[in-house]
């Protein structure tokens, strides 16, 4: 990347990678949601805004109009939430900012900062100081005073991100809630975490979005803040902790409320010291593990006799689709960490995981003849073969004993399987079990072309 005049796509790699880090941590911000209320959503309302940009946005595009004007339209329809809609005002400026440019130069970028933050405070019928609104205006007092001294975009975003982080610090002095709070204000820490990713690119620097921080700054605090201990870590009665494969998959587990999701499943099965360093993030009574692969129950088993930092326990979930149907039913109400447990295993029995895969070499199991590079169909044992992926999951559910008996299926989908794919084959299984219900989920993962839960 020429740091001295950015493309569109230049300009496009510069926002991804500040949505990664956003996104990695949006946890942060959303805990130190104090203002307007603490509704703790600002990291997650600017992480879906700043991502409708980027999906809107053609990577291929090289005109830096062209692509402001779409990553804008894109964050407008994508706006959430105060916070979200205050930063898509913000990225409308900076596209108006930069009509007419095919690049941009630090100048260019400097007049476009200005216009972003005219519009952000145009857009709040009482603009209140303190807030992301200051730290928008106040991270490019130095720069516009003489735009002509940066020659390139390093040295251009390294004076944002300093005088934005100083603009930050100072937030609670400025609203008094903040000060009460003891904490920095979110919006202004997420505009931040952006302008950081985007550094971070200009220094080689590429993020891949999977991991996610949740130890907050020290310095987000101020100096007598009661809230810090608070907000490191937050003690709860259960915890539960998964191992996942696939970005879907853990963000599945993730949302659907595990307090840490290990990525590790076949072909790459995570150490007891992933678990362990899992364990010791969380302060629970219980922890309450989903290997969620039959090859990592010996390894979460071991680590949870080697923790001795609090309860851990062990399901001992054989796949993922087990681990799915587990957390559907947990309940965090129940009054004992066995009744937790009874309720999150009781219907696993009745799962069954099927999957659908390539197979890479020629054999003949069971009596079905298998070609490399055909769809295979398997459970524990491989039940069908073909060309067509379609068939392949047809004849894997026709072989099931207790298909008949069964009621709902949940079709996880992998890398390279579109929606519209996943949909087709879910209208081709319907046909045959009408009265079954289907759900999907993007699972994204390597190995297996599908996955499904069947209950």
């Amino acid at each position: 990347m020429n740091t001295e005049v950015l493309t569109g796509g230049d300009l496009l790699s510069l926002f991804t990678n500040g949505y990664r880090n956003l996104k990695q941590n949006a946890s942060i911000v959303d805990a130190l949601n104090v203002f307007p209320i603490p509704d703790g959503d600002t990291g997650k309302n600017m992480t879906m805004t700043w991502l409708g940009g980027i999906e809107n946005a053609d990577p291929e595009e090289a005109s830096a109009e062209k692509v402001a004007k779409a990553f804008s339209k894109g964050t407008l329809l994508s706006a959430r939430g105060n916070s979200g809609v205050i930063l898509s005002q913000f990225v409308r400026g900076l596209s108006k900012g930069m009509k007419g440019k095919e690049t941009v130069t630090p100048p260019d970028f400097i007049l476009a900062m200005e216009s972003a933050s005219e519009r952000a405070y145009a857009a709040v019928s009482v603009p209140t100081e303190g807030t992301m609104l200051t730290v928008m205006r106040e991270c490019i007092g130095n720069a516009k005073e003489a735009p002509d001294k940066y020659a390139d975009f390093d040295s251009l975003i390294d004076e944002i991100c300093t005088e934005m982080k100083k603009s930050l610090m100072n937030t609670p002095n400025l609203l008094p809630c903040l000060e009460e709070a003891g904490v920095v204000d979110s919006g202004g820490a997420g505009l931040l975490y952006l302008f950081e990713g985007m550094q971070m690119a200009l220094r080689g620097e590429f993020l891949e979005g999977n991991e996610e921080n949740t130890e907050t700054p020290d310095e987000f605090f101020t100096p007598d803040s009661e809230r810090r201990n608070k907000m490191k870590k937050k003690h709860v009665k259960y915890a539960v902790v998964a191992a996942a494969s696939g970005e879907g998959m853990i963000e599945y587990f993730k949302n659907e409320g595990c307090s840490a999701v290990i990525d590790g499943g076949q072909t790459n099965n995570p150490s007891a010291k992933a678990f362990v360093d899992a364990f010791s993030t969380i302060d629970a009574d219980h922890i309450v593990v989903l290997p969620n692969d039959g090859n990592i129950i010996l390894t979460a088993k071991q680590a949870a006799k080697i923790y001795d930092g609090t309860d851990v326990r062990v399901i001992e979930t054989k796949s993922m689709a087990e681990g799915y149907s587990a957390m559907s039913m947990m309940d965090f109400s129940q009054p004992t960490v066995e009744d937790f447990i009874h309720e999150m295993t009781h219907y696993l029995p009745n799962v069954t995981t099927g999957y659908i895969t390539t197979a890479t070499r020629d054999a003949n199991i069971n009596g079905i003849d298998i070609k490399e590079g055909l769809y295979v169909g398997l459970t524990t044992d491989i039940l069908s073969c073909d060309a067509d992926i379609t068939t392949a999951a047809l004849q894997l559910f026709a072989a099931l004993p207790d298909i008949d008996d069964k009621q709902v299926v949940t079709i996880f989908y992998g890398k390279g399987i579109s929606k519209d794919d996943a949909l087709a084959l879910g209208d081709a299984l319907e046909s045959k079990y009408p009265l079954m219900e289907f759900g999907y989920i993007d699972g994204s993962m390597d190995v297996y072309a599908y996955m499904f839960a069947i209950e």
